[in-house]
């Protein structure tokens, strides 16, 4: 199962405050995340995103959950879509989303290595 760890990160309350939509469009596939939902204990929360890739369209929702001082980012296996080069992007697309929150933070245990170094030199 894909997934990143977030360490040294602050709150998910911090990244909902912060979270406006976002939209990435590299030559034929469209990366969106829509929707930030909080639970209720500020200790998990779903981003609503979809991946089109190839003219396929995939919905499907990030999980992210608060340990300690960090935050594992992954797919919530309800939704389980298949796991794309797109799918993986969207991952490091929130995974950079929450490093640019928390500047101090950095990536611990993750099998995403080669999506998030993208994301970072395609910014």
């Amino acid at each position: 199962m894909p997934h990143v760890v977030v360490e040294e990160a602050g709150d998910l309350q911090g990244l909902y405050q912060a979270f406006t939509p976002m939209v990435h469009r590299t030559g034929n596939e469209i990366l969106k995340v829509q929707e930030f939902y909080l639970s209720r204990s500020g200790k998990d929360a779903l981003l609503e995103s979809v991946a089109i890739e190839q003219g396929t369209s995939s919905s499907f929702f990030v999980q992210l959950k608060l340990h300690e001082k960090a935050i594992t980012v992954r797919l919530l296996p309800a939704t389980d879509p298949e796991k794309t080069p797109a799918v993986k992007k969207v991952m490091a697309l929130v995974a950079g989303f929450i490093r640019k929150v928390y500047p101090g933070s950095r990536y611990g245990k993750t099998n995403l290595q080669e999506y998030l170094e993208a994301t970072v030199s395609s910014e």
